[in-house]
């Protein structure tokens, strides 16, 4: 199993042993839906459901890893884990209710820290995912299979905004040299009350 050094350990039990090896072949990304910290996240996989992402990421740029990335997770649907042995590595980030906010500043750059860090532990390739199955990099509407039901809203749209123009292209940019994208700064999210209901992305997946 590996583990990011850049995030806190809160393994998921018994999953972490339990659940099948995958051989990572894609990166996909979350909005879950609710205002959480990273161990709220952990809690909700821990207590209340079977399914899990392998990270979890706060408003304020705090990560967490819940299971190693060469084990299945089940937030990913059909990418989960393939006839082939190949799957994906999920994360799931803090939004507002409704999925429809930004990712903070913070937030993009761990985003941006850790998909290098996968495409230099993995080889994850550096394209924007091309069909359900092709490696590379995503979000979680991006492809039906990725979705329990075939569609789902998940990240939103100034996330996807966010990973077209800025996340995907800088991970390019720090693996290969190339000048990042210069963009402005977000607007600071005062995010609601943190909850304790499921998430509403969590209407949209499946294991």
């Amino acid at each position: 199993m590996a583990w990011y050094p850049g995030a806190q350990k809160l393994e998921l039990q018994p999953e972490s042993n339990d659940q099948a090896a995958i051989i990572p072949t894609q990166f996909i990304m979350h909005s879950i839906a609710a205002p959480w910290t990273p161990r709220r996240t952990y809690e909700y996989w821990r207590d209340s459901t079977n399914l899990e992402s392998h990270f979890g990421l706060g408003y304020d740029g705090s990560i967490a890893q819940f299971i190693g990335t060469q084990t299945r997770a089940d937030a990913n649907y059909r990418a989960n884990l393939r006839p082939d042995g190949t799957g994906a590595v999920s994360i799931e980030t803090a939004s507002n209710n409704d999925a429809t906010d930004p990712w903070t500043d913070a937030q993009v750059e761990q985003l941006i820290r850790l998909g290098v860090w996968l495409h230099q532990t993995h080889g994850i390739q550096l394209r924007v995912c091309r069909t359900a199955s092709d490696p590379g990099f995503g979000y979680h509407r991006l492809h039906s299979d990725w979705a329990l039901g075939g569609s789902t809203d998940c990240p939103g749209n100034a996330r996807v905004s966010q990973f077209k123009n800025v996340i995907f292209p800088s991970i390019v940019a720090r693996v290969t040299g190339a000048q990042e994208p210069t963009t402005p700064p977000t607007t600071p999210t005062t995010p609601t009350a943190p909850s304790r209901r499921r998430p509403g992305a969590y209407r949209a997946i499946g294991v």
